[in-house]
């Protein structure tokens, strides 16, 4: 018998082969289209979770929403009443007053302990003549006007007894109903030759724009006839603080719309509104004419401009 060999034997390793690609029905083709479809609206819903967010952030940390922020400086200029004074600030009339008066709302420059200096704020002082006392002797010369006209209901927004924040006197105004504000002050230059009247209204970006610079310009032609000059282009101009709280002042022709915080009371009362820098209190010219029997002519002046603003004779 012959010797042969005993070879063994494996099996082949298995022939690797290509998948047969899957044969989808018409209903299948059908799903496969709705979960994409599915798909693509979650992500698409998704981005706009996230662009609201963003914007919501952007919104929330723009100047322009920090408008109640209380700075020493800023607390000097809009929102201290002075001292004294009869008119009840209590006595807040209803929002809208049911016999159909008009609510006039007069806020006071300085006075009362500003918790910013840790002392009672007179406002600017000069040649023996404090700002306080003439900006409330004027409001309240003006409260009584308006008070004996029984088409009007006015309110102080300060009485000089007790400091408050521009966004309180904003919400007496504005609880009041008012339908117009009044925010009086004067100027104070280190040099005895600077003079004029400017008043400052709700800028651009506040619905209570337009009306307020048509106010603006009734004030601002009214003390040029008294003998102020205007300051600026026609007396009517605005104010914003940047980031760092230095003053930025633009002529009302300027329609630019700017989102940097301006006078809080002007944004905080919610109706047309002023802030009157009337005249300097370093200016003996200006004095002669705004202070002592000088705080009742401004007082006229204003409520002759009041009058006119609502087309009442």
């Amino acid at each position: 018998m012959a010797k042969g060999r005993v070879v063994f034997y494996e099996d082949p390793p298995p022939r690797t082969q290509t998948p047969a690609r899957p044969v989808y029905t018409a209903r299948a083709r059908r799903r496969r289209r709705r979960r994409h479809r599915l798909r693509g609206l979650l992500f698409a819903l998704a981005m706009l979770v996230l662009a609201s967010a963003v914007g919501y952030v952007l919104w929330y940390t723009h100047p322009a929403h920090q408008n109640t922020i209380e700075d020493p400086d800023r607390a000097q200029v809009e929102t201290d009443a002075g001292s004294g004074g009869s008119a009840d600030l209590a006595a807040v009339p209803e929002a809208q007053t049911s016999d159909g008066r008009i609510v006039v709302a007069i806020d006071p420059g300085h006075g009362g302990v500003n918790p910013n200096i840790g002392a009672e704020d007179y406002g600017s002082e000069a040649n023996g003549l404090r700002e306080n006392d003439i900006t409330l002797a004027t409001a309240q010369a003006l409260y009584d006007l308006l008070e004996a006209d029984s088409r009007f209901a006015p309110v102080l927004t300060a009485d000089g007894s007790a400091y408050l924040k521009p966004s309180e006197r904003g919400a007496v105004a504005q609880a009041a109903g008012a339908e117009l504000l009044l925010s009086i002050h004067l100027n104070y230059d280190s040099s005895a030759s600077s003079s004029g009247f400017e008043c400052y209204a709700a800028p651009p970006r506040l619905s209570t724009n337009e009306e307020s610079v048509r106010f603006g310009q009734l004030l601002a032609a009214a003390f040029s006839d008294l003998g102020l000059r205007l300051r600026g282009t026609n007396g009517v101009r605005y104010l914003y603080y940047d980031e760092n709280d230095n003053k930025l002042i633009y002529e009302s022709t300027d329609s630019t719309v700017l989102w940097d915080p301006t006078f809080t009371v002007l944004e905080a009362c919610g109706c047309p509104a002023v802030l009157c820098e009337e005249g300097f209190i370093s200016n003996a010219g200006d004095m002669a004419l705004l202070s002592g029997d000088g705080c009742d002519t401004a007082a006229k002046i204003y409520y002759d401009c009041i009058c006119s603003y609502f087309n009442l004779t």
